[in-house]
């Protein structure tokens, strides 16, 4: 068998190439006829299918989220733990910031509570009433239908923002609201940096805005309030312990005097006069520096205190819309 040279072409006729080109003409000029032939089938589902793709778009409502950045305030922490420390750190365990603490107490029903009865009206929409979110919240996505109209006389909204406890529809609507804010509406990310994001989605921009407003509202008054009421705590610790050692010095003080007055180097018993008359005087030292720091305490557990109405919590630090 002869071995074929690898660089040996073959060459084709020009006859046979041009047969080729012939055909792949016909064969174009066969289908142009069919697409032309069957172009309205095409130029209809074309339009269908873009009336599809239109009204799937618009069935499907904008949704918008708040955004909100939020961090602990070092200051306020820092501080809590300072005065803490002076009473052998009562209350910095129950009272720390952190964010896993934050996570539970953001979905708690007597935050959102709270939140759900915030006045508000809202900006961007005509005709907008102030009235509770809650009842917000009801109009637009629970009964979803203007309270004017015939069909929602039978429709509840709150008009104050106390529940009697025996109203089963009040109650269950307030849960249910709750349920569905914290399951389908808030999302919580704490960051490895210390920052706490808070986002509420929904199809309102105005009920996301609000919404996460007065979250942050409530959270940086829920930790103030806190704050406020153990450094007032340590305030009155620290004046209790105050006149605890006032009385311990006035008594020193007393039977110092006393003795001072009433025993003499020459008198009798010389010796055990003298012990008596150090002890007392070493008491008397010890009563006067310890009334002494508990005034420092005192003050420093009042400044605090004071400091505290000034410092929030938290403290935010972005808040915006993404679409």
């Amino acid at each position: 068998m002869n071995n074929q040279d690898p660089l040996h072409n073959v060459v084709v006729p020009e006859g046979k190439q041009q047969f080729d080109m012939v055909d792949l003409l016909k064969i174009a000029k066969e289908y142009a006829i069919e697409i032309l032939k069957y172009s309205w089938l095409i130029a209809i589902f074309a339009i269908f299918m873009g009336k599809y793709m239109r009204d799937r778009k618009l069935s499907t409502p904008t949704t918008y989220t708040a955004n909100c950045s939020f961090t602990i305030n070092e200051v306020a922490t820092q501080n809590q733990q300072n005065i803490a420390s002076i009473f052998g750190g009562a209350g910095i365990a129950e009272n720390s910031l952190s964010f896993k603490r934050l996570q539970e107490i953001i979905v708690t029903r007597k935050i959102i509570s709270r939140v759900l009865f915030h006045e508000i009206k809202f900006r961007n929409e005509e005709g907008s009433k102030k009235d509770y979110l809650i009842n917000h919240y009801l109009k637009k996505f629970y009964y979803k239908r203007d309270p004017e109209e015939e069909a929602s006389k039978g429709d509840l909204y709150f008009k104050v923002d106390t529940i009697d406890p025996y109203n089963r529809k009040a109650n269950h609507l307030l849960m249910y609201v709750h349920n569905t804010l914290v399951a389908s509406h808030l999302i919580i990310e704490p960051s490895s940096g210390g920052i706490m994001l808070l986002k509420v989605v929904s199809t309102s921009e105005d009920f996301s805005y609000e919404l996460i407003l007065a979250l942050y509202e409530e959270l940086d008054l829920y930790y103030s309030e806190r704050a406020l009421e153990q450094k007032e705590h340590f305030y009155e610790m620290a004046e209790e312990r105050t006149e605890q050692l006032r009385g311990k010095l006035n008594g020193a003080e007393a039977a110092y005097i006393k003795h001072a007055n009433t025993n003499t180097a020459e008198a009798g018993g010389r010796n055990n006069t003298l012990i008596r008359t150090q002890f007392l005087s070493t008491d008397l030292k010890k009563a006067t520096e310890s009334y002494f720091a508990a005034l420092a305490n005192k003050e420093a557990a009042w400044v605090s205190y004071e400091s505290q109405k000034q410092t929030p919590s938290i403290s935010i630090l972005i808040s915006h819309y993404i679409l």
